[in-house]
This record gives structure tokens, C-alpha cells and sequence, in this order.
């Protein structure tokens, strides 16, 4: 009796077709939800954010991740491992900006434009100074937009200041455009009482009326010393 050699096994594979139920799971964001649930309950936090005796916790590594300024003052500043840092906002007067600002930073509630609502300008103004020297673009965005809302001859002259105190060039400008093109509102502005105590806008609405570039202002000739 001869015993034939079998074929090794894969040597003419045949293909197979499994199926499984489809997936259900989309995966979504879990590290994104999973850092929101620790900031939301305070667990493993290591920073704190004082700001008029109103203490704010975070995570370090949120921070840096978000903020190139936030990285290197935390690096900076790290002295033992393991201890809870702290950065205090001394020229934040509103902590409510604070938490906005860490609201923004943790995508909490993936806050549009239309959902950022600060309760009061003054409160608006430190978001806004929070996100220029933190450099958060898209929260500076958020917070001059805000700005744009509800412009009224009753509060320009306050919107052009804020305009330059925080280079709001694009916003200033826009604001100046609708004055111009709109006489009665210019009218009320250019003699109001608020606009006289700021030259240079009163000069900037003037150049705007007028249709000349800031740029191209003449300046005084300074006097030559006489022989």
C-alpha cells in the first residue's frame, strides 16, 4: 500500500469571505472628550490660573499644546516634578475671561460664534487681551467680532478706542466706513463731546470722510534750527 504525498497546506490558497457586523462605534474624539471630563471635574489637574483671588485649574499639557507662549512660560517655570504650577493674570481684572479663555482652549461645547456671548464689554476686552498675549487667534477672533455687534453713534467712539488700544486696524476701519457712508451718523459723532477728547479719531474720521489713506497724512514739518 503506497501513501500518497499530500499538498502542503497553502500551497494553492483559495480565498474566503468573512463578515461581520458593521461597525458601530464611529470612534468620535475620546482623548479630546476624556480632557474635557478631567478639566470639568478638576482631576489631574497640575496648573492653576489666578486671576483677583479667583483660582482656575488646568492641565499643563493642554496648555502648551494649545498656547507656544503657555509652553514655554510652564517649562520656564517647572521646578519640581510632580508640583501644581501657578501663572497669575495680574493684568486680567475679570475672571469670568479666564474661564472662557480655558473653555475655548478645552473646546468645550465646540463654542461657534454665535454660542460666545460675554456677559460685558469690559469683560470682552481681557478675553481679547488674553488671546493676544497668549496668541489665540481664533478666541481673538471670537472676541473682536464681538465687538462688531450693536454698534450704535452711543458707543463708536468707545468701539474705535478699543479699536486702538488692541490694533483692531480691520474693525476700526470697517466702523470708520459706516460712519462715512452714513451723514447723520457721522454728523452726531463729529460733534459729540466723547470724540473731541480723542484726536486722533476725530482725524481718522475726517481722512475717511475724505477718502485719504492714514498712511498718507502729511506731517508737520519739523522747524530747522536757525543760524
Amino acid at each position: 500500500m503506497s501513501l500518497e504525498r499530500m499538498p502542503e497546506l497553502g500551497s494553492k490558497p483559495v480565498g474566503l469571505t468573512v463578515k461581520l457586523p458593521a461597525i458601530k462605534s464611529k470612534g468620535g474624539d475620546h482623548l479630546g472628550d476624556g480632557l474635557r471630563e478631567l478639566y470639568r471635574r478638576g482631576h489631574f489637574v497640575d496648573v492653576s490660573l489666578v486671576c483677583a483671588q479667583q483660582v482656575y485649574s488646568a492641565h499643563r499639557a493642554v496648555l502648551a499644546a494649545k498656547s507656544e507662549v503657555f509652553k514655554q512660560g510652564l517649562v520656564a517655570s517647572a521646578d519640581t516634578p510632580g508640583m501644581r504650577q501657578e501663572v497669575r493674570l495680574a493684568d486680567i481684572s475679570n475672571p469670568e475671561a479666564v474661564k472662557l479663555m480655558l473653555d475655548h482652549m478645552y473646546m468645550m461645547e465646540l463654542v461657534t460664534f454665535e454660542e460666545y456671548n460675554p456677559k460685558t464689554l469690559e469683560i470682552n476686552k481681557d478675553v481679547l487681551r488674553l488671546a493676544q498675549n497668549f496668541r489665540l487667534p481664533c478666541l481673538a477672533e471670537h472676541a473682536t467680532h464681538w465687538f462688531a455687534k450693536d454698534v450704535s453713534t452711543s458707543n463708536v467712539v468707545e468701539r474705535l478706542m478699543i479699536c486702538e488700544e488692541f490694533g483692531l486696524d480691520v474693525l476700526k476701519e470697517k466702523i470708520l466706513e459706516q460712519l462715512t457712508c452714513n451723514k447723520r451718523a457721522l454728523a452726531e459723532v463729529a460733534r459729540s463731546p466723547q470724540i473731541m477728547s480723542y484726536p486722533r479719531l476725530m482725524q481718522a474720521l475726517l481722512q475717511q470722510a475724505a477718502g485719504v489713506p492714514e498712511e498718507d497724512t502729511p506731517q508737520p514739518k519739523k522747524k530747522g534750527r536757525k543760524a
